[in-house]
């Protein structure tokens, strides 16, 4: 059976990966040359895919070892130096006899040696106590890197989680660590855009100018559209361009989306032309009405209000302008004001240029839909 080609979840190979070869080149190019990078992009545009990717090629030409730490899920110092210290050492490690090497290394951390239930493949499991023993064991961490002969590059993403723990330290402490070792470099990656700028580009942050900042956006239109007719064909289903065009026009080119809309066309259909595209939007929408449903719980009234005149809008430049705020009875432009900030905070919009959007693509479809 002929896989989807369309991947909504995880990274295989660059078969399966469209363009990103500016942006592939430029991470790679800091990460070489012993820069930091900072990576920002609204929320499922492609930027884990973008690390994996760059960590593919990375690894075949071997010139340094890479290191993918996903932090959303922590929310403390602790959580943060159990997922990091796991992630970085079973890297290292690879196979069971270095990683058994690393035990004996690294003695006084609570380490263990694990092997995962359906590959059996060894990892290290890492575990701390305190905010004290987490310090200290980061300290460790990165003491032992500094003593390795390779590169080590490490993307660590969803960064702007750590501005969530109580402990607010975690920043200066990765500093301090940075500075005294050359072999380690960071990629920090998230998606609130306004956040990360703070972290690094504010003279009173820790991070302040330690790393190169680098926004990843919608891949170029024609060359998604080579990919996807090009998917199609090899897996001898055929699109039309009319139905090229209809699926860019509905996802707005926004990664994620794309490829979701395309597995499910590919799944369902063996000849696709716009009727079918048409067809299948509606269908995604009502799945996940619930979804979007349970959506609306988590803001006010007034965040609802200004999230559907944005939706309506399919983007708006000026939220606070009287004409804007008169169109939609949106109320005093303070309100309003806060309104958007809150729901930029809790990623329900972001800002794109100018322009506020919805970060849920079909979230805005679906509010549309309902206005109707």
């Amino acid at each position: 059976m002929i896989r989807n080609p369309f991947l909504i979840s995880g990274y295989i190979s660059p078969e399966f990966f469209c363009d990103r070869e500016e942006e592939t080149a430029k991470m790679l190019t800091a990460v070489r040359n012993g820069s930091n990078l900072t990576l920002m992009s609204p929320r499922r545009m492609g930027k884990t895919g973008l690390i994996r990717h760059a960590f593919y090629k990375a690894a075949k030409e071997k010139d340094f070892i890479p290191v993918y730490v996903d932090i959303l899920a922590t929310a403390s110092l602790k959580e943060f130096t159990e997922t990091f210290g796991k992630a970085v050492l079973t890297s290292l490690g690879k196979t069971e006899a270095k990683m058994k090497k690393i035990l004996r290394s690294l003695s006084a951390l609570r380490l263990k040696l694990t092997f995962d239930r359906l590959t059996g493949e060894p990892a290290l499991s890492f575990e701390v106590h305190n905010t004290r023993e987490a310090e200290q064991s980061l300290d460790s961490v990165f003491r032992y890197m500094g003593e390795r002969s390779e590169r080590i590059v490490i993307a660590i993403d969803e960064f702007q989680q750590v501005t969530t723990y109580e402990k607010k330290n975690v920043e200066a402490l990765l500093r301090t660590y940075l500075q005294g070792i050359n072999n380690v470099s960071l990629v920090f990656s998230g998606s609130r855009r306004h956040v990360l700028n703070e972290m690094f580009s504010s003279p009173g942050r820790p991070l302040y100018n330690l790393t190169e900042m680098m926004e990843i956006g919608p891949i170029d239109k024609v060359r998604y559209a080579d990919f996807i007719r090009e998917r199609f064909v090899k897996g001898k289903h055929n699109i039309s361009e009319e139905a090229l065009s209809r699926i860019m026009e509905i996802t707005g080119l926004h990664t994620y989306y794309v490829q979701y809309f395309c597995n499910r066309l590919y799944g369902d259909y063996r000849h696709i032309d716009v009727v079918q595209a048409d067809n299948t939007l509606p269908s995604i929408l009502k799945e996940n009405e619930t979804v979007y449903a349970n959506y609306l719980n988590l803001i006010t009234a007034t965040q609802f209000r200004v999230l559907k005149a944005v939706a309506l809008n399919e983007g708006v430049e000026y939220p606070t302008s009287g004409k804007f705020l008169s169109a939609y009875d949106l109320g005093a432009a303070s309100t309003v004001s806060q309104a958007v900030k809150s729901l930029e905070d809790k990623e329900f919009i972001f800002k794109s240029g100018n322009s506020y959007r919805l970060n849920d693509v079909f979230l805005a479809k679906w509010i549309q839909y309902k206005s109707e």
